[in-house]
């Protein structure tokens, strides 16, 4: 019961470093797999979903085609490598 008590009470400490907003690096590797999506109407590339997710989740996003040689600023990276084109 202490242990759990010990959790909960760590995990409330936690939430709000957890729930801030995050500057976010997302590498679109392959920007030319795009495909038709019907509900945004118009022909998206892997990185529209998780861009539009971020941002509405509050953080700050930047997506670029390069990695950029210097991640320190970025509190997390995504790197989407498309699709396997032969």
């Amino acid at each position: 019961m202490k242990g759990m008590l010990l959790l909960g009470l760590l995990a409330v400490l936690l939430l709000p470093v957890s729930a801030r907003a995050a500057n976010v690096c997302v590498w679109n590797y392959d920007p030319l797999d795009q495909f038709y999506n019907p509900e945004a109407g118009d022909t998206i590339d892997c990185a529209y979903w998780l861009e539009r997710e971020l941002v509405e989740l509050g953080h700050t996003v930047t997506v670029d085609t390069t990695l950029p040689s210097n991640l320190d600023g970025y509190d997390a990276v995504f790197c989407l490598m498309g699709w396997y084109r032969c």
